[in-house]
């Protein structure tokens, strides 16, 4: 198993944590960029590998392959991973939309939210909500207007 600090588990993980948000349609065209230049240099290695996480990227086994194989390479090799890593986080950062709240089940739950302010982005998201109680208070997102 990989160790969870180095270069390959980071380059593992970007990957899995960007794969479901490049099969969005908000996604725009420099992050859908940023990821594939790194997929496509990490598959110059690891190409099964890659695939198999990008198909289910939550899984730890195949983050864990992919960085084990990224970490077997040469130093060189593995520094040119560095800025396609951070363009693609950058990326995503600067598409992530602002979210007051999101739940994605709730079940038997009575629920109760305060006051939601979201700015640019969504306030909440409740994905399924049965019965019970849920009380959330005032939730605000984002900056004041025009931040």
């Amino acid at each position: 198993m990989s160790d969870p600090v180095t270069l390959g588990f980071l380059a593992a993980q970007t990957l899995a944590l960007a794969a479901p948000e490049i099969l969005k349609t908000t996604v725009g065209e420099a992050t859908k960029d940023a990821y594939k230049a790194l997929k496509d240099r990490i598959a110059r290695w690891a190409g099964a590998e890659v695939q198999a996480l990008e198909a289910v990227p939550s899984l730890k086994s195949k983050q864990f392959a992919v960085a084990e194989l990224i970490d077997a390479q040469p130093d060189d090799e593995r520094e040119k991973l560095r800025g396609l890593i951070d363009a693609l986080v950058e990326r995503l950062k600067a598409e992530a939309p602002v979210i007051g709240l999101h739940i994605g089940a709730l079940r038997n739950v009575e629920t109760e939210l305060g006051n939601i302010t979201a700015r640019t982005g969504v306030g909440a998201r409740i994905g399924i909500a049965e019965g019970g109680k849920l009380k959330i208070g005032d939730i605000s997102t984002g900056g004041p207007s025009g931040n």
